[in-house]
C-alpha cells in the first residue's frame, strides 16, 4: 500500500498520514514524549488455526513523514497522551491496560534519491 501530501524530493503523497500519535522514549532514567500530528498508525490482527487450537497475533505499522526520533522499545499511543515522568508511570504504560498503545520492535527509514521521505516502525 502506498501511503500517500508530497514532500520535497519525494514522489509519495502522505495524505493518509492524518492521525496524531504520541511517542514515549526512555533513556536511562529520563522519559520523553513527542507528539506527531501527521502520522499513519495501522493495527493488524491475525488468527491462525493449527491442530492445538487457534492463536491470535497483533501487529502494527507506523508511518511518519520526514524525520522522526523512533527507537526499538519506544511506546506509541494513538492520539495525544499525557506526560510520563517517573519509572512507575513508564511501567504502567503497557498495551494490556492502555488501549491504542503499541511497542516498537523495528524502525526503518525510507529514502528516495538520497532524501529521507519517511520513517516506518512496527511490531
Amino acid at each position: 500500500m502506498m501511503l500517500c501530501v508530497r514532500r520535497k524530493g519525494c514522489p509519495i503523497d502522505y495524505s493518509l498520514c492524518n492521525q496524531t500519535v504520541t511517542v514515549y522514549h526512555k533513556d536511562g532514567e529520563s522519559y520523553s514524549r513527542t507528539v506527531y500530528a501527521n502520522a499513519f498508525l495501522d493495527f493488524k490482527k491475525t488468527q491462525s488455526v493449527d491442530k492445538t487450537g487457534s492463536r491470535e497475533a497483533n501487529s502494527f505499522l507506523l508511518v511518519i513523514p520526514g524525520t522522526a526520533r523512533l527507537y526499538p522499545g519506544d511506546k506509541v499511543l494513538l492520539g495525544e497522551g499525557a506526560e510520563i515522568a517517573t519509572r512507575k508511570a513508564w511501567s504502567a504504560l503497557i498495551p494490556a491496560t492502555v488501549q491504542g498503545l503499541v511497542i516498537v520492535e523495528y524502525v526503518d527509514s525510507k529514502y528516495w534519491n538520497g532524501v529521507q521521505c519517511h520513517v516506518e516502525a512496527g511490531g
